[in-house]
């Protein structure tokens, strides 16, 4: 409840305006940058929570894309939102291919988010490949008859997610970077302004020192 209370108006703009700012930052061309935002966008709906990072960063390698952009997108798809999330992409894939009632996949998807036991002498690396191997199974267990509809509705779901991903995020960052370019130039213009002019308040000249010697 208390996340929920802080997400108000004001500090969702202000997350908004760091998000632009670091994905204007990011290295790469504007479009190297929306193609990282929306690989991420579409990898994260895909049904490989545990990898999905893994998975993001290799397309994004492939196709030459920004390798920090998809970690803003990817995330969206957590322990806390997988269940709405899986659910909603398996009933468009549903309305496609049709399959067994959403209620099942529901009872994997809780099954699936339960932890394996641990144990103490158990590190952080045995216990994320305990989760994904977990996770993995469980996802398995659905069968093909379960796992067309998923896959089907996260894809279709991910792809209409990614493409106008792509064309705000390639506006937002030029939109960015050309007003950086120009708050600098103001500053130039604004620094050579102040700049006093050659020979002003500084020593006479030869001829003005020579003429007061004469005198």
């Amino acid at each position: 409840m208390r996340f929920f209370e802080k997400m108000n108006s004001r500090n969702i703009k202000f997350a908004g305006k760091r998000l632009v700012r670091a994905l204007g930052r990011a290295t790469g061309s504007s479009h190297q940058v929306a193609l990282g935002v929306a690989i991420g966008f579409f990898v994260a709906w895909l049904p490989i929570v545990g990898i999905q990072m893994v998975v993001s960063i290799a397309i994004c390698h492939l196709f030459k894309a920004n390798k920090v952009a998809p970690i803003f997108p990817v995330w969206i798809t957590n322990p806390a939102t997988i269940i709405p999330i899986y659910s909603f992409n398996y009933w468009i894939g549903w309305l496609v291919t049709g399959g067994p009632p959403i209620s099942d996949l529901a009872v994997i998807l809780m099954r699936m988010l339960t932890p394996p036991p641990r144990t103490p002498e158990m590190g952080w690396l045995s216990s994320w490949w305990a989760e994904f191997a977990h996770s993995f199974r469980e996802l398995l267990s659905m069968g093909w008859e379960m796992q067309l509809p998923l896959w089907l509705g996260c894809a279709m779901v991910g792809l209409a997610l990614a493409v106008p991903s792509y064309y705000l995020t390639r506006r937002l960052v030029e939109l960015f970077r050309k007003a950086v370019l120009e708050k600098r130039r103001c500053r130039h213009e604004l620094y050579k302004s102040r700049k006093p002019a050659a020979g002003a308040g500084g020593d006479p000249k030869p001829a003005d020192a020579a003429s007061g010697s004469e005198a």
